[in-house]
């Protein structure tokens, strides 16, 4: 279960290294409000699945 939450982070840590690069912020803030809701509703949901891991493992005292 661990590597689940480690391939979310990954995927956040690349999601967040795309959005920092200028070039990419600035298309991002001409996406609609719909778009950049999805986008950060990608981040929520990530997040979401690694404190669920995190909890899991933290019950079952991995």
């Amino acid at each position: 279960m661990p590597d689940t939450a480690v391939i979310r982070v990954d995927q956040l840590h690349a999601l967040a290294g795309l959005l920092s690069l200028e070039e990419v912020a600035e298309q991002f803030s001409a996406l609609s409000t719909v778009a950049q809701v999805s986008i950060f509703g990608l981040f929520e949901d990530a997040l979401a699945d690694v404190r669920a891991v995190l909890a899991r493992t933290a019950a079952s005292g991995e």
